[in-house]
């Protein structure tokens, strides 16, 4: 054993005797590991991160470099200003407008200078200056605009260490904000004089609610849940009855194997760390301190080591005398979440258990539900007569029951998006799986190896809107019901947990160490430390890949018997979050599969999100709720975010009804921020992302009149966020403007637009201007998808009819009846006198056979792309049809390659306000980017941002 882990076993004993051991021998090479592996074991083991900790040493770094920087650069503005006057001032007793021209650009060659200037040249000024001394064809005209553009260079590197000063400000401003503790009532920057705690009364309300959930046990009956799985999985065919032992078995082959690997290295600690920086459980402090752990590999071996003692002895781990705090964060959804601040010991053990089992649980179901015979298809296959018929008079045979893999159809392509996007989509794909999850301020990233949880629900209301349109074009009615369970996570009985583990043949040992995980003592961070702790007795941990096994195990269950009990209807649940849609019989034993299954596990509806709609064609009258069958479906509006369906339009429409709290809540979160940089991180994630991702992701079957609705609706929400600036330049503009002149003394009318929406990688302030987005796909999506997308498909279809009757009547007719007779295939002869199928019998089975339909299909589900190497907000990959640096950007871009790294968004805010930027700064660089305080900001940007609550 080495002497490093020694160390780390006697941490506890030896903690005292290292306080006190001196620096120069800690420092000492056969020493180095003792510091950081004590630090480590504090960090590990304490709740709240030390003072010292690496992660605030670093921040006081930054702010220190931050410091130094901002004197520096008023130093160097004073020192400039200083020399420019002086040289002004001499320029001023010279009369002759060659020799005065000359003195100046001699003058500005010494002057400390921010960046080059790439629209003026000096350099090209002194020999134009040498050629005046002696050619007359440079007249008088031509020298007083080369002293004009000397005396602008002079104003542009004013300009630059102006707005650079400005910029230091802000900075300092926003790191006064951030050690600020005054959070009840303080003047913000916004003008919102006293502030009001936002929410507070429903904190309260929906922590009562969670605690009545999760310390109150609801015992369901096992023998009953064990029954109706029994039914589900074994009973209903041979094959399933098969295919069950066959997932029982790869659960028990799993848990016998389990202790024949090395569970921790420092890879796998890698993976569990970066996932848990990737999810939103830790608070910043514990993710600084991961952060820390993933750059230190001593630390990580010793990590290692401790935690795979701590596996070998999983039967008897406990909570030990580390109880979880409970720590209530407000979403922007305004709904409250509750968070678990653990050991990070524990809370990595746990990660990586509930990782690998979660992994495990997936490729074991999804092997199960591919089994020969088990998932039921929900479309009809062709019948053999049918088939027969279409053998005969069509030139391409129709695929049978199981459409082969590279057939281009409307129904293999729903095939392959349920089996491969939807069923599961909660659990990992394996241990090493990078992705968002579907938190307020998760964004893809180039890692990631799947799509992001909220671009799979966005790319699923496309495929709902896409199937309303084409169904009820065809002629067909369509029902859409759309439903989640009432506080899913907290409420789950731990009895419906455990009834479900042990039919899938997990053993009583992990049972015994699922129960104890499960059954936490945790008590509230804001409570007296002598409140005494309180056990887990229902529910699962949040945001925990725990919580998704134990969650998916039991809903997995839901899928399968919705897909047995409802003719092989395909539940679209992403979490607890279902949709279903297709004919109303179909949906009517769906929901009602749904609502036998809460009550067996013991669950509630949410009825603030359950509702249907049967959405007839055009020419038929439309209802709100089926009413052909009884009213068997669950009442209330289909809406997503601020989209609602409208079942008269059968379109998904902006609900301002659902938009308003929103409006309220953003002008009280604004109002609460302590600078103005705040402000502008506050307006950048709730007023464009959030409101961006609620309005839905544009794409050819929400038609552009989607785009156009959401631009009016951004304008609405600036004019009541900002009702004074509404008759002004812009609304949020104007407003930003304002603040920074209210906590700067800066004057309003000097800083321009391009200063508030330039990135800042160009030394702007990086505020999101929400209309660009948009406007930049608006004319890549079809105004009317019904007659551009789907009449085109209907008049193709007609053709290939025409053609398909043609080529049979005028040829191959004969030649099938020869071949028949000749080489013994199929029987046609019953078919020799048949005319030609009709047109309803040649488009009678178009999901499973038109290539036509499919391509109109995926016409539909299209989203603008915008052609760059970035993208904004996820959306962006291949149409040329971004803005192209003309003119003076193009002057002033240096390198053409940055052009090329910007996104589609920075292209359009540097193009559409370069003229005043370029007039000021001589280019689009606000500021020299060494001058600039970047690594503080960009550390504070990475942060969580904290809504008040």
């Amino acid at each position: 054993m080495t002497s490093s882990r020694y160390i780390t076993r006697a941490l506890p004993r030896l903690e005292p005797q290292l306080n006190n051991i001196p620096i120069s021998v800690l420092a000492s090479p056969r020493s180095r590991q003792i510091p950081t592996t004590l630090n480590s074991y504090r960090l590990l083991h304490t709740q709240k991160t030390p003072a010292m900790a690496s992660s605030e040493v670093l921040s006081q770094t930054l702010s220190s470099i931050t410091a130094i920087k901002l004197d520096q650069l008023q130093r160097q503005k004073k020192a400039y200003e200083a020399k420019k006057h002086s040289l002004l001032q001499d320029a001023t007793t010279e009369t002759d407008t060659r020799k005065r021209a000359k003195l100046l650009v001699d003058g500005v060659s010494k002057l400390p200078s921010m960046a080059k200037n790439p629209i003026i040249s000096v350099d090209n000024i002194k020999h134009f200056l040498e050629q005046a001394q002696y050619d007359p064809s440079v007249t008088e005209p031509l020298l007083q605009d080369f002293e004009a553009s000397l005396r602008k260079q002079l104003d542009v590197q004013s300009n630059k260490y102006e707005f650079a000063s400005l910029y230091g400000k802000l900075v300092n401003d926003w790191i006064a904000g951030g050690k600020s503790v005054d959070s009840a009532g303080s003047s913000s920057p916004s003008g919102g004089g006293e502030y009001v705690k936002v929410g507070r009364e429903e904190m309260h309300q929906q922590r009562a609610t969670w605690e009545e959930y999760v310390f109150k046990p609801k015992e369901t009956d096992p023998e009953a849940i064990q029954a109706y799985l029994q039914s589900v999985f074994s009973d209903s065919s041979k094959d399933c009855k098969q295919a069950l032992v066959g997932l029982k078995e790869g659960i028990r082959v799993f848990q016998k194997y389990w202790d024949d690997r090395t569970h921790f290295t420092e890879d796998t600690l890698g993976i569990c760390i970066r996932g848990l920086l990737r999810g939103d459980l830790l608070n910043d402090e514990k993710r600084s301190t991961m952060e820390d752990f993933l750059g230190n590999k001593v630390v990580l071996s010793e990590i290692a080591d401790v935690l795979n003692m701590r596996m070998a002895d999983r039967a008897s781990w406990t909570w030990g005398d580390s109880p979880s705090m409970v720590e209530q964060r407000r979403n922007l959804n305004g709904r409250y979440r509750f968070y678990l601040d653990e050991d990070l010991l524990h809370t990595i053990f746990i990660y990586y258990i509930g990782r690998r089992w979660a992994a495990e649980l997936r490729e074991t179901l999804l092997m199960f539900a591919k089994a020969h015979g088990v998932w039921k298809s929900d479309i009809k296959p062709v019948s053999r007569e049918d088939a027969h018929r279409r053998r005969y008079f069509l030139p391409t045979p129709p695929p049978r029951e199981r459409v082969d893999p590279s057939a281009k159809t409307v129904h293999r392509n729903r095939e392959e998006h349920f089996d491969k996007v939807i069923l599961l989509d909660q659990l990992p794909e394996s241990m090493d799986e990078v992705r968002g999850n579907y938190s307020d301020q998760d964004d893809a990233t180039a890692e990631d190896t799947r799509k992001t949880q909220l671009d799979v629900t966005q790319r699923l209301l496309h495929r709902i809107q896409t199937e309303v349109l084409m169904q009820t074009r065809l002629g067909k009615d369509i029902t859409v019901i759309r439903s989640d369970f009432k506080w899913f996570g907290p409420s789950i009985p731990h009895s419906s947990i455990f009834a479900v583990l042990d039919f899938l043949g997990v053993d009583a040992e992990w049972q015994g160490f699922f129960r104890r995980v499960l059954e936490a003592p945790m008590r509230f961070k804001d409570d007296p430390e002598d409140a005494p702790l309180r056990v887990r007795k229902r529910g699962t941990m949040l945001s925990t890949p725990m919580a998704d096994f134990f969650g998916e195990s039991l809903l997995f269950c839901l899928d399968f018997a919705v897909n047995q009990k409802a003719d092989g209807a395909k539940l679209y649940r992403l979490h607890d979050d279902m949709w279903m849609f297709g004919a109303v019989e179909t949906c009517e034993k769906a929901w009602q599969v749904i609502t036998e299954f809460t009550d067996i596990f013991g669950l509630d509806l949410n009825q603030d999100k359950t509702g249907s709609v049967q959405i007839s064609p055009k020419d038929r009258k439309a209802s709100s709720l089926p009413s052909t069958t009884g009213n068997n479906l669950p009442k209330g509006e289909v809406k997503w975010g601020f989209l609602t369906l409208d079942p008269v339009i059968g379109r998904f429409t902006l609900n301002s009804t659902a938009i308003a709290p929103h409006i309220s809540e953003l002008r009280l979160q604004l109002s609460a921020c302590r600078s103005v940089l705040d402000w502008v991180q506050a307006w950048n994630l709730y007023a464009t992302r959030f409101f961006t991702n609620n309005f839905g992701q544009p794409a050819n079957c929400f038609s552009r009149r989607h785009i156009d609705d959401i631009l009016s609706t951004f304008r609405h929400v600036q004019r009541d966020l900002f009702p004074d600036d509404a008759d002004g330049e812009g609304g949020v503009a104007d407003h930003l403007r304002q603040q920074i002149s209210d906590a700067t003394l800066f004057p309003v009318d000097e800083i321009p637009a391009g200063y508030l929406y330039f990135p800042t990688s160009l030394g702007g302030l990086g505020l999101q201007n929400p209309f660009i987005p948009f406007l930049l796909v608006r004319d890549l999506v079809v105004e009317d998808p019904d007659k551009k997308i789907i009449d085109k498909f209907l008049e193709k279809e007609e053709f290939e009819y025409r053609r398909a009757k043609d080529m049979f009547e005028k040829e191959i007719s004969t030649v099938r009846q020869e071949m028949g007779r000749v080489t013994g295939n199929e029987d046609f002869s019953d078919l020799f006198s048949e005319p030609f199928m009709g047109f309803g019998e040649f488009t009678r089975y178009r999901e499973r056979t038109s290539e036509l339909m499919f391509e109109a299909y995926e016409e539909l589900m299209k989203k603008p792309e915008v052609k760059t190497s970035k993208s904004y907000a996820g959306w962006g990959v291949e149409t040329d049809q971004s803005i192209r640096p003309v003119g003076e950007v193009k002057m002033a871009m240096e390198d053409e390659h940055t052009w090329d790294d910007m996104s589609a968004y920075d292209r359009w805010v540097v193009q559409v306000y370069h003229r005043d930027m370029i007039s000021r700064f001589g280019g689009l660089e606000i500021v020299d980017r060494v001058s600039l305080p970047s690594g503080l900001i960009s550390m504070l940007r990475q942060s969580r941002f904290q809504w008040q609550s």
